[in-house]
C-alpha cells in the first residue's frame, strides 16, 4: 500500500467534510474544483494538527510518527482512533469556522489593528446579508419593472453567478405609488444580479431623516 497515497487520503477525508460545509454555508459563491481541493487539504491538515494538540494535551500517543519506519507493513487499523476522531472533529471545527466567518472575527481583528480596510473576497451582497447589523434585517425591495415594493424581514438569501434570491417574511406589498396591495407571511424573490434595487429603511435612534440631511446641506450651501 502506497504510504504517501494513504497519507493524502487520510488528510482529505476530514478536509472534504469541512470544505463542503464551508462551500455550502460559509464561502459565498461556489468555489472552483481546484479551490475546493486546496481548502480540503488545508482544512484536513488543520483538523489533524488540532487532533495532535488534543492528544498531546491528554498525554496520548499520536500514531503517525511511528509509521514512517515500517511503511511496507502499513496497517490502517493502527490509525483507527485518529481516523474515527478526525471525522467529528472536522465537523466541529467547520461549525466554529462558520461562526468565525459569520461574525467576521479575523476581519474585525485586522480592522482593529489597522492592518486593512478590506472586508474579504465575498461580494457586497454576501457581506450585507451576512452582517449582524440591525439595518440589514428589514428591507424595501423595489420591483421597478412591475411597479411593486416588497417590504419585509429578510429570512434567507442565496446567490449564484447570475441570480440573487431572497425569502422575505411578514411581507407587505405596495404599488409604486405607496398603495397597500396585500400582505403575506412569506415571499420568494429571484432577480438577475444586474437588476436589483433594495432600500434599508431602518434608522437607529438619533439618526437624521434623509430629507432632513438634504435640507441641512441646502441651508449650509445657501449660507
Amino acid at each position: 500500500m502506497d504510504f504517501a497515497l494513504v497519507q493524502l487520503a487520510l488528510i482529505f477525508m476530514p478536509g472534504l467534510i469541512w470544505a463542503n460545509i464551508d462551500a455550502k454555508y460559509g464561502a459565498g459563491l461556489k468555489p472552483s474544483e481546484t479551490a475546493l481541493l486546496i481548502r480540503a487539504f488545508l482544512f484536513g491538515m488543520t483538523t489533524y494538527a488540532t487532533l495532535f494538540i488534543i492528544y498531546l494535551w491528554q498525554g496520548y500517543s499520536f500514531a503517525y510518527p511511528s509509521l514512517g519506519s515500517d511503511r511496507e507493513k502499513l496497517d490502517l487499523i493502527q490509525l483507527r482512533d485518529e481516523i474515527s476522531w478526525s471525522i467529528p472533529l472536522s465537523f466541529t471545527l467547520s461549525i466554529l469556522w462558520l461562526w468565525a466567518v459569520r461574525f467576521r472575527i479575523l476581519m474585525k481583528l485586522l480592522h482593529l489593528i489597522g492592518a486593512t480596510r478590506r472586508y474579504g473576497d465575498e461580494d457586497v451582497w454576501s457581506y450585507t446579508f451576512n452582517s449582524d447589523q440591525a439595518h440589514v434585517e428589514y428591507i424595501h425591495f423595489r420591483d421597478v419593472d412591475n411597479g411593486y415594493i416588497f417590504a419585509g424581514w429578510v429570512n434567507t438569501y442565496s446567490e449564484n453567478e447570475e441570480y440573487r434570491e431572497l425569502l422575505l417574511r411578514d411581507v407587505i406589498v405596495y404599488s409604486d405609488d405607496g398603495t397597500r396591495i396585500s400582505c403575506t407571511p412569506y415571499l420568494y424573490i429571484s432577480r438577475p444580479k444586474s437588476n436589483i434595487w433594495i432600500e434599508f429603511p431602518y434608522r437607529s435612534e438619533g439618526d437624521k431623516d434623509v430629507r432632513q440631511e438634504a435640507d441641512d446641506q441646502s441651508s449650509d450651501q445657501r449660507r
